[in-house]
């Protein structure tokens, strides 16, 4: 018997994943959410690459010890990944299917714009809480003014650009910066 199937049938218990392109930050919310999460003794699974380990039913018991050191770590230790079956009723039914298997009471999703969209579609075939928390280096959730990555994005580029800028003056030249996100 899992981990996840041992845990006490009256605890709350929270699915965790991160979807879609990576963001400085993300696992410093997951970190965050587990600590939160162990003072109100709430169990934390974390699905693994994103809607496709939610579908796949790829997850974990997020222990203190799993979150510990974390925070200095790039990307997402959850692993993050697009999902096209998100788009179609098939992927959205499969995914609300692993929750009620694995007895979750709310969702969290750590992403941008297409992971809110998977997270709208799950809210609208599941009874569970779905918590959205904006991470993405777009910076394109409409009513958030910063998202988690976004601050580390500009001020990365702005970095690279005046080191560039160093190098066109030595030269005469002038280079072209292309910027995803930001």
């Amino acid at each position: 018997m899992s981990a996840i199937n041992k845990q006490k049938s009256n605890t709350i218990h929270v699915g965790l994943l991160t979807s879609g392109g990576d963001a400085p930050g993300m696992n410093a919310a997951i970190r965050a959410v587990v600590l939160a999460a162990a003072a109100n003794n709430i169990n934390v699974t974390g699905f693994h690459h994103g809607y496709n380990g939610l579908i796949g039913n790829e997850c974990s018991l997020l222990s203190l010890d799993d979150v510990q050191g974390i925070i200095r770590l790039g990307g997402t230790i959850l692993k993050s990944a697009r999902c096209k079956a998100m788009t179609e009723k098939s992927g959205i039914d499969k995914a609300v299917d692993t929750l009620k298997q694995n007895k979750i009471d709310a969702l969290i999703v750590i992403g941008g714009d297409g992971s809110f969209c998977g997270l709208q579609a799950i809210q609208k075939h599941w009874q569970g809480l779905t918590i959205g928390i904006p991470g993405t280096i777009d910076n394109d959730i409409d009513g958030t003014d910063y998202t988690i990555g976004f601050s580390t994005a500009v001020n990365t580029a702005i970095d690279a650009i005046d080191k560039i800028r160093d190098t066109a003056n030595a030269f005469d030249r002038v280079f072209i910066v292309e910027l995803m996100g930001a």
